[in-house]
Parts: structure tokens; C-alpha cells; sequence
């Protein structure tokens, strides 16, 4: 068997293995215990990503010297979330405030709240310094199976090849979660191929900033720092439709295929 294909199959195997038993345990979207299986799942791929790297020598936790990319990972997922806000208006209306107001302690007085614009300047920053943090080492476990272990398989298929195809299983693999109604609640199903139109249009940029970052961990900051500030569109745009508003959905999907027009442009002028 072509080892691409087997440590596909290996990672969906096992990772839906797991989702499966802990569904007949009564771990289900809600739970008390859903969080933290969760995190078992992001990290089940990178478990096996270096068992494997171990047995063939490789590397994958190599630290890089920082470099201009690992800060454009950090800054990125932000500008692509602002982004998808206007574009998501074009599907349901505007709530600002009030979307905010909800996600906070029922006990916390209103009046003792900074205006909204530095409140959204608040939630910025706690979501860039999360994804610098904890929310890295969470997507880390991911990363070392996406864009370390099976990219060093796929390298020389080049980086757009390599993004779809990588792409594509990262999408199928969320759909346990998914099929529960995580990031899709109103539409589970047809949920499985949004999240999978999201990593695909998401993986190319990530494929590039890893190599030019030099490590895995950039990729990881970029993901991390998408999963803490993905949902504000959520926020302040009336969610109509999981499919429609915010960076899960056709808003986001448009704003990641011009960012990938542009890196397209970009690596042709040999400008990136």
C-alpha cells in the first residue's frame, strides 16, 4: 500500500475508533466530558505523527528561529476574520454589542464595561495571546500530522497539490465531531463538507507559512490563533445560517479564496 494512503487510512482509522467509543460511553456534544475529549482528538493524529517520525528519524518538533512569517501567522487568522464580518453582513444583520454581551458572565454589571470598541480591542488580544499559548499546543497535536509528518510525505507533489490533498483528509477527519452538530449545529451533515471546504481553502496558506516559517509550531500558531478568534463573526453578525455567516461559512470561504488567489499571484511573481 502507497504509505501516503496508509497513514491516511492509520489516522482515520484510529482517530474515528476513539470518536466511536467515546460516543457509546455517553461522551456527546453538551457533555460534561466533551471538552476534554476533544482535545484527546486533536492530539490522537500527533501521537501517531511521531510515532511514526520516531521510527523513520525524523524531526518533527524542530524549533526554527522566528522569522517575519511566524508573526504573519499570528496576525493572519485575525485579518482573515475581520474580513469575513462585511461579507458575512451579506447574509444576516448586524448585532455588534449584543452578541458580545452574551458570550460574558451573567453576573457581570454592564456598567462596569469598557466602551465596545475597546471591548473588541479586548477580545483581540486575549484571543492572540490564547493562540500564542494554550490553543497551540492543543492545535500542535494536530499540526504535527497535517503539516509535519504527512506534508514531509507529500512534499514533492508541491505546495497546492499537497494543500488539497492534506486539506481534504484534515476536513473528513473532523467529521465525528461534526456529525454531533460541533461548528455546525444547524446543519450537521451537510456540515462535514463545509469543514471540509474550509481546510482546503485554508491549507495552502498554512502549507507555505510552515515551510517558510521553517517548523511545524508556525502552522500551530496560526491555528491556534484561528480557533481562539474564528467565531467573532458569530458575534457581531446575526448567525442566519451555519453555512452562510462567519469564517465556517460562505463569507469565510469567499475571504480565504481571494487570500488564495493572492498567494497564488504572489509565489508566480516570486514575490513571497
Amino acid at each position: 500500500m502507497n504509505p501516503v494512503h496508509r497513514t491516511v487510512l492509520v489516522t482515520l482509522g484510529i482517530s474515528w475508533a476513539v470518536a466511536g467509543l467515546f460516543y457509546l460511553l455517553g461522551v456527546r456534544l453538551g457533555s460534561p466530558l466533551f471538552f476534554p475529549f476533544s482535545l484527546l482528538y486533536m492530539w490522537i493524529p500527533g501521537l501517531i505523527a511521531l510515532g511514526l517520525a520516531r521510527r523513520e528519524g525524523l524531526n518533527l518538533l524542530r524549533w526554527s528561529r522566528p522569522n517575519r512569517f511566524w508573526l504573519l501567522a499570528w496576525l493572519l487568522p485575525v485579518g482573515l476574520t475581520v474580513l469575513s464580518i462585511p461579507v458575512s453582513l451579506l447574509f444576516g444583520d448586524w448585532v455588534g454589542l449584543a452578541g458580545l454581551l452574551r458570550q460574558l458572565p451573567p453576573q457581570i454589571p454592564l456598567d462596569s464595561l469598557p466602551p465596545p470598541a475597546v471591548l473588541l480591542g479586548l477580545i483581540l488580544l486575549q484571543a492572540l495571546v490564547a493562540g500564542a499559548t494554550l490553543n497551540l499546543l492543543a492545535a500542535l497535536g494536530e499540526e504535527l500530522m497535517w503539516r509535519g509528518y504527512l506534508w514531509e510525505q507529500v512534499r514533492g507533489r508541491g505546495l497546492w497539490r499537497a494543500a488539497w490533498l492534506i486539506g481534504g483528509v484534515w476536513g473528513v477527519w473532523h467529521a465525528p465531531l461534526i456529525l454531533q452538530g460541533y461548528n455546525y449545529p444547524q446543519h450537521p451533515l451537510l456540515g462535514v463538507l463545509g469543514m471540509t471546504l474550509f481546510t482546503l481553502l485554508l491549507s495552502p496558506w498554512m502549507l507555505y507559512l510552515r515551510e517558510r516559517g521553517g517548523s511545524v509550531w508556525v502552522a500551530a500558531l496560526f491555528h491556534g490563533t484561528l480557533n481562539a478568534v474564528g467565531t467573532l463573526g458569530h458575534l457581531l453578525v446575526e448567525r442566519t445560517s451555519d453555512l452562510l455567516v462567519g469564517m465556517l461559512g460562505l463569507a469565510g470561504f469567499a475571504v480565504l479564496l481571494a487570500a488564495n488567489l493572492g498567494l497564488y499571484v504572489l509565489l508566480r511573481r516570486g514575490a513571497a
